[in-house]
Order: structure tokens, then C-alpha cells, then sequence
């Protein structure tokens, strides 16, 4: 599976939190990755996951875009870096 690129995550959300989150959604985290300010250690809202073992009936994306993390309403979309690299 591609990364995907989430974003509006929680600013205090943790990586752990959001791989025990995906896996009560059901999917296998193979990584999690916040970006984090260098200075302030503060999330900025985003960041990258990748989910292995999905079949191919289910999708991520749609299953995952739009849910609700601590309150916030999630953006999923594939990482347009992972893209250019095929």
C-alpha cells in the first residue's frame, strides 16, 4: 500500500495514538510519521501512515477520509511523493 498523507489531525495528537486509532479501525500500521515543529515540538495538523495488508475491496481512503480523530475530521489522500516515484 502507498503512504497516504492525513491532514486537520489533532495539533496534540501523538504517533502512538493515531497507529492505536488506525488499528481500532481495523487496518495493520506498518508506519506512523507526525511532522512535528523542530522548536516547539507542535504538530502542525499532518502527517504520513502506511497500512500493509489491505485487499484490494478496501480502501483506505475512502474508509478513513472524512472520520473523526479527538474531534477533528481527517483529510486522507495518497502522498503525492509516493506518485512520483512510479
Amino acid at each position: 500500500m502507498p503512504r497516504l498523507f492525513l491532514t486537520n489531525l489533532p495539533h496534540n495528537c501523538e504517533d502512538g495514538e493515531l497507529r492505536g486509532w488506525l488499528e481500532e479501525q481495523g487496518f495493520a500500521v506498518e508506519s506512523v510519521r507526525l511532522v512535528r515543529d523542530l522548536v516547539s515540538g507542535v504538530s502542525p495538523a499532518f502527517g504520513y501512515i502506511s497500512v500493509r495488508g489491505c485487499s484490494d475491496d478496501v480502501d483506505p481512503i475512502k474508509l478513513l477520509d472524512g472520520q473523526s480523530l479527538k474531534g477533528r475530521r481527517l483529510q486522507v489522500r495518497r502522498d503525492w511523493r509516493d506518485e512520483r516515484h512510479r
